[in-house]
């Protein structure tokens, strides 16, 4: 599988040509994540839509990347410390986001999250070889394009 994930780790292709890859991986990825997860592990209940409201476009493209860049910064400064590779940090990475999510919204968040993650710490480590706004910069857009399918299916259902 690491010989598929390699194109992550090359930083010396042009900027959309990187994200593209990383998009489709990451959608063909968390795709697959969430049929097995939905599969093996059915919630007992669903929650309620009707109590729900959908969150602002600004929040799920702008404001969560944003946020959720700087928490992969931090916990990777440390992970790389005692990590011998970025492969293995970025891998332990996706570990504490699945338990994270998995306290927050269930084993099936946390399994559903895992997987983009992992490829959002890896982006991060490859682009932070070249400066840390590269780093900040193509995780962030690249958390916007994969956030950007699920806001336009919540979009279209409000």
């Amino acid at each position: 599988m690491l010989n598929f994930l390699q194109f992550m780790t090359q930083t010396d292709v042009p900027r959309i040509q990187y994200l593209a890859k990383a998009f489709a991986a990451a959608v063909a990825g968390t795709v697959l994540v969430t049929t097995l997860a939905v599969l093996l592990l059915p919630e007992n209940t669903a929650p309620d839509a009707s109590d729900q409201t959908a969150p602002p476009m600004v929040g799920l493209l702008v404001i969560w990347p944003i946020v959720s860049t700087l928490v992969i910064w931090a916990l990777l400064a440390g992970l790389r410390r005692i990590t011998p590779t970025y492969w293995h940090a970025a891998g332990i990475s996706a570990l504490i986001f699945l338990v994270l999510f998995s306290l927050g919204a269930g084993l099936q968040a946390g399994l559903i999250f895992a997987w983009p993650y992992f490829l959002y710490s890896l982006t991060f480590l490859a682009w932070q070889l070249k400066s840390d706004a590269d780093a900040f910069i193509m995780t962030g857009l690249l958390q916007s394009a994969v956030m950007a399918l699920p806001a336009l299916i919540i979009s279209s259902q409000a």
